[in-house]
């Protein structure tokens, strides 16, 4: 019993193990679905908004601009959005077993040669009998650059404790708990909940409040976005009506949430908070 439907690419992948597509249609969006393949996915130009379910069943998703790829297993549910007229990107579906031993998975940070490599594949000019040997070296250059980085993130200093916060936030929320309340989630970073409201002040000029309430609205809007039902949004991120998230949504702009992609595995992860009158 499949939950979405399937978009088989077998007959496409069946010669060679992979096959290259490319769109520009304008406000692209494909709702949930799944493949019988792995998918790199990469914006050539413009943004999209992706969604996808881990290998727990988690709900996780992502903005990806130039430079950077979502790379998914094969039956991974997923969702994906332009929400520009102007936008270009490629896929790439690929049989499992060219993926076995590559280590990345989810979001990845292109290098410079990653990149190129990416850029070629979707030029007219490419020789076919090419193509083989450039998938290979960019499955390899992408497990080359994934193992890098994550060993990069373990040697990196301790970030700065407001950043600390809302990673804390991300992930309690990326493994489908719920959030803690600021005093509790101060205690967890072994600080006092005045000692947050100031990293909050001096990093963001935010207290940790308005901070949550910009974010649980960025992610309710990006959620909405991509095809999901007002009632089943405003359930998951823990309101007690629709009605309280469409007055979280009339009274909040996102415009200004602080960019913490620089150290969250998912870029536009969701986050829920107890709703009620105020959802401070």
């Amino acid at each position: 019993m499949r939950s979405v439907p399937l978009s088989s690419k077998q007959n496409l992948i069946s010669q060679t193990g992979f096959a290259i597509a490319a769109s520009r249609q304008p406000y692209y969006a494909f709702h949930w679905h799944e493949h019988d393949c792995a998918m790199l996915l990469w914006p050539r130009a413009g943004a999209l908004d992706s969604a996808w379910n881990d290998e727990e069943g988690a709900r996780r998703r992502s903005r990806l601009v130039r430079g950077q790829a979502l790379l998914l297993p094969s039956h991974v549910e997923h969702s994906t959005r332009a929400e520009s007229a102007v936008q270009q990107h490629g896929e790439l579906y690929l049989a499992p077993e060219l993926l076995r031993s590559c280590q990345a998975v989810g979001v990845l940070q292109l290098d410079g040669a990653a990149q190129a490599m990416l850029d070629a594949l979707c030029k007219p000019a490419m020789s076919a009998a090419a193509l083989p040997m450039l998938v290979a070296a960019l499955i390899t250059q992408l497990d080359a650059n994934h193992r890098l980085q994550a060993q990069a993130r373990v040697a990196q200093a301790p970030l700065p404790m407001a950043r600390q916060w809302l990673a804390l936030l991300r992930s309690r929320l990326e493994d489908g708990l719920p959030l803690p309340a600021i005093a509790a989630s101060a205690s967890a970073l072994g600080a006092t909940t005045r000692t947050l409201q100031r990293a909050c002040q001096e990093a963001y000029g935010l207290s940790p409040i308005t901070l949550r309430r910009r974010i649980l609205a960025q992610a309710a809007r990006q959620r909405i976005a991509l095809g999901e039902p007002l009632a089943q949004v405003s359930a998951e991120l823990g309101f007690s009506s629709s009605g309280h998230l469409g007055r979280l949504l009339r009274s909040v702009d996102t415009a200004s949430v602080p960019n913490t992609s620089g150290y969250a595995a998912c870029d536009d992860a969701s986050f829920a908070l107890d709703a009620g009158p105020d959802v401070g």
